[in-house]
This record gives C-alpha cells, structure tokens and sequence, in this order.
C-alpha cells in the first residue's frame, strides 16, 4: 500500500489541475459567446411597461402641494407609506377628518386625539405639526393626488 500522505498528495495536485481546467474551459466559452454582463457596471434594461396615464388638473395642483409643503417633512419615510397611512386614515376615519389633520393637528393632539396622538408618537412626537391654511379647493386636490397616487 501506497503512502497515505502520498496519495492525499495525489488527488489533491489531480483535483486542482481539473478545476484551473475546468475554470478556463468556463471563461473560453462565455469569451467565445460573447458573454460580457459579468464586466459591466451598469444595466441595459428597459422597462416594457410605461406609465401613460393621464392626469388631472386637480392631481397636477395637489401634487405640487404635496411636493413644496408635506415632502419637506415626509421625505424622511417612505413617500409610499406615507401615502399608505394617509390613505389608511382617510379610509378609517374619513375626509373630513384628515382635512382636519392636516389643518389643526395641534388641536387635535391637545384634545387627546387617540388618531392624531398615535401618528405624532408613530414620527417621533417632532415639535412641527400640520396646521396649514388651504383652501376647500387646495386640500380636495391634495386629497385627489394622495389618492391616486400610490
């Protein structure tokens, strides 16, 4: 019987000379192919779908609100939670209460307001609250834009 150190030696030399073989083979063919997604930084895909939605005037002037006034503060989170919860809210306890929200929340979390409480603690009780001054028309177009846009 052969040296056991011998033969480990053996198939250990035979095993890495087919893989440094192998591993050519494998870089040959994806040269030969044309392969070369391995060495590019960037990606050449393209969407297939576009959005080609058209808009409204309404969520045209709501979306400019959104972005001068509440992205300010709500850029921090996700924007697509902030539409989940703001919509959520409207769901559950309707308009009227978050153009309230959105135009008095002090008086609403000095009242105890269990909604308005529970969204401050949920941002971290920051020292800004929402008490802007829109109109009827301003606040149904930011309505329009954060329910359509999701």
């Amino acid at each position: 019987m052969k040296n056991p150190k011998k033969l480990i030696l053996q198939i250990l030399i035979s095993s890495s000379v087919i893989l440094i073989l192998l591993v050519g083979l494998f870089i040959f063919v994806i040269k030969k192919n044309g392969i070369t997604e391995f060495d590019r930084k960037s990606s050449d895909y393209q969407p297939t779908v576009v959005k080609t939605e058209k808009t409204t005037p309404e969520f045209e002037r709501g979306k400019e609100i959104f972005t001068s006034d509440c992205n300010v503060c709500h850029k921090r989170r996700s924007i697509i939670n902030t539409f989940r919860m703001t919509n959520g809210m409207m769901n559950e306890m309707g308009i009227d209460y978050f153009k309230k929200f959105i135009t008095n929340q002090d008086s609403l979390t000095n009242a105890k307001d269990i909604y308005a409480t529970t969204i401050k603690d949920d941002y971290g009780n920051l020292a800004n609250s929402h008490n802007f001054k829109y109109s009827d028309s301003e606040l149904n177009d930011l309505i329009e834009y954060i329910k359509t846009e999701k």
